[in-house]
């Protein structure tokens, strides 16, 4: 008598089938392991002097430039516009919201580091950093913009 134990999967079943399975549950494990963080980076420009200004006097930047206060010893640096939830022109939104502007202060004998700016739904927006206090003019255009196409005006006071 012989003795035989039944196969629920045939042998060609398991020949083809399972490599299909075995790669799809590879696939699935590397999607779901991806690191959403590690996507496409923002693009910061480095700045390059681009203008000289007064003390209290008005300075436009675009992302990738920086002024030079002249007679204080600082240089204020635009890197980039990194959120912007303001109401498009034109447009009727429910709050106005705001935008976050990334700078730098530097000084002699001082560094802000990056700085980030919060400007309020109104538009507005004051930092103190050390001695100077930076003003806020405007920050154009409006929502939505592509990250070139920013121009941030303000000036610089000493406190």
């Amino acid at each position: 008598m012989t003795f035989r134990i039944p196969t629920r999967f045939s042998p060609r079943l398991i020949r083809f089938g399972l490599p299909i399975v075995i790669l799809t549950v590879v696939m699935l494990i590397a999607a779901c392991s991806s690191d959403e963080s590690a996507g496409t980076p923002t693009f910061t420009p480095v700045p390059q002097l681009s203008t000289e200004a007064s003390l209290g006097g008005a300075m436009t930047l675009s992302p990738g430039q920086s002024a030079e206060i002249v007679g204080e010893n600082v240089e204020l640096a635009f890197h980039r516009v990194s959120n912007d939830s303001r109401c498009p022109a034109g447009a009727q939104c429910i709050t106005a919201g705001t935008a976050i502007v990334t700078m730098q202060l530097v000084g002699q004998g001082f560094d802000s580091g990056r700085i980030e700016m919060l400007i309020s739904p109104g538009g507005s927006a004051e930092l103190v950093i050390g001695a100077h206090t930076l003003h806020l003019l405007t920050l154009e255009p409006g929502a939505p913009a592509d990250a070139g196409d920013y121009q941030i005006t303000f000036n610089v006071s000493k406190n």
